[in-house]
């Protein structure tokens, strides 16, 4: 009897597949034959399930937002919005080899969103949904009296989210010193214009992957937290 296919799994695989050749080699490198080839099965296979280049990089797109999303959530939950907003932030920076293949896959899905109102759609759900997390804990810092009452948190949100754009597109080219540190530095700076002085204890401590072999040193000043980013 021939085994039963899990279409939804098989589904996931081709989404994975996808992403893993766009983030090493492009949007050139997004093709039928490669995919399959990445994936482990046939380019009749790959066929089966997706109609258009496009239908792939949205699957592609939906598989790192699944991924991404268990690393978003974890930190929605965290006791102190403020903390939690700085490290979700840091979470998204290209800091690392890694974060900066998954937005050499971002990237490509921008230029794509050009052209594809497909694929648009998609990318404008990513950014909303994005946009909304920073905005809810900004809200919520307000709440617990570390970030100004009047303060417009959708402006705000929208501020940080442009600020890592920025940096992510200048690390990608090449453009200036843009070291960890350094990037972590601009949305230090930018969440304490917004948010103002900190009013509350709360604080996070740094991961034990940033401070493996560092020297001890003196507390950030105006009582920024040396959280790094979170590896996602």
């Amino acid at each position: 009897m021939a085994r039963q296919v899990d279409h939804n799994e098989r589904r996931k695989v081709f989404a994975a597949a996808a992403l893993q050749v766009i983030t090493h080699q492009g949007l050139e490198g997004l093709t039928v034959r490669e995919v399959a080839r990445v994936a482990g099965f046939t380019t009749g296979a790959l066929t089966h399930y997706f109609e258009s280049k496009d239908q792939v990089l949205i699957a592609a797109s939906e598989h790192a937002a699944e991924v991404v999303r268990v690393h978003m959530d974890e930190f929605a939950l965290k006791p102190c919005a403020r903390e939690a907003l700085r490290e979700l932030i840091f979470s998204a920076l290209p800091t690392s080899a890694l974060k900066r293949g998954r937005w050499r896959f971002w990237v490509a899905f921008w230029e794509r969103a050009a052209y594809s109102p497909e694929v648009g759609q998609v990318m404008r759900e990513r950014y909303r949904e994005w946009t909304s997390r920073l905005v809810t804990l900004i809200r919520r810092a307000q709440k617990e009296g570390d970030a100004p009452a009047d303060l417009d948190a959708d402006h705000a949100g929208r501020e940080l989210v442009a600020l890592v754009d920025g940096i992510g597109v200048q690390v990608l080219i090449g453009a200036g010193q843009f070291t960890g540190p350094k990037q972590r530095r601009y949305v230090d700076d930018l969440i304490d214009l917004r948010l103002g002085p900190r009013k509350t204890a709360c604080s996070a401590p740094t991961p034990a992957s940033e401070s493996k072999g560092r020297k001890a040193k003196a507390s950030p000043p105006r009582g920024r937290s040396a959280a790094g980013a979170v590896a996602q």
